[in-house]
């Protein structure tokens, strides 16, 4: 459960960390979009070039790491099972292509949700005339997935010491593996959020309509000069992707 380390938010005092987070958002829907435009390796490669020196800026490359190694297992899954079964003429080519698209989306996304505080994230979509409702339910989602973790590591303690080898066997064996971890982690999470629908309930959540807040985000220059290089970038990527040929790296099996 390593690669959920890469939604946990980590307090950081870095260039990123103090962008708001409707430009950094902009800027994790830009680079997702980016990453799906493109099967080829030399993009994507390109890609990953331009998004590792960001979340060095968000000093948070050492956690980013732990989560790919924690999904290595997926990506090698991937790899193999694409190059077995896939139908293009470069079947190698293409599965790794798909395990660099999966990294691109994952460093996207990671690089917003380590950066952004739950807090934060739900006063942006407040200010953006989202529903409390549903900014409420995002908040407590990235609330969650550190809580989430702890859960699951619990559980496979637990497993092991019933004597459940999670950790042995080849790749199909460890997939199968998950499934003890997998169910009970369902059940805890389901009961985790009726209570947690209680307490809202008890302190009578959505009573009342008119809300106050301590704080609220201001839009600053440099958060502009984001949204706009964003904007830019992505029309660029759509005109290559469109009129201009990308060098490809056919690797054959």
């Amino acid at each position: 459960m390593a690669f959920l380390e890469v939604f946990q938010y980590t307090r950081q005092d870095s260039i990123i960390h103090r962008l708001d987070p409707r430009a950094k958002l902009v800027m994790t829907i830009v680079l997702a979009i980016v990453s799906l435009l493109f099967l080829e390796i030399f993009p994507l490669v390109l890609l990953l070039l331009f998004l590792l020196p960001l979340l060095a800026l968000a000093k948070s490359m050492r956690r980013w790491l732990k989560s790919m190694k924690g999904l290595s297992i997926l990506l090698l899954f991937i790899l193999i099972f694409n190059t077995l079964l896939s139908t293009a003429q470069y079947p190698l080519n293409h599965s790794i292509a798909l395990v660099l698209r999966l990294i691109a989306l994952m460093t996207s996304f990671s690089l917003f949700f380590l950066t952004v505080h739950p807090d934060e994230l739900s006063q942006a979509l407040i200010q953006m005339r989202i529903r409390f409702e549903f900014a409420f339910a995002m908040s407590m989602a990235m609330r969650y997935v550190p809580t989430l973790g702890q859960e699951a590591y619990a559980i496979m303690d637990a497993q092991k010491a019933r004597g459940v080898e999670l950790d042995k066997g080849n790749i199909l064996k460890r997939i199968r593996n998950i499934i003890p971890i997998i169910v009970p982690l369902i059940i805890v999470s389901i009961r985790r959020a009726l209570s947690i629908a209680e307490s809202m309930e008890s302190r009578g959540f959505g009573a009342s309509k008119d809300r106050t807040y301590m704080e609220t985000l201001v839009f600053r220059k440099r958060d502009w000069g984001i949204v706009i290089a964003s904007i830019i970038l992505l029309a660029l990527v759509i005109y290559i992707r469109l009129y201009i040929p990308l060098p490809s790296w056919n690797i054959p099996l």
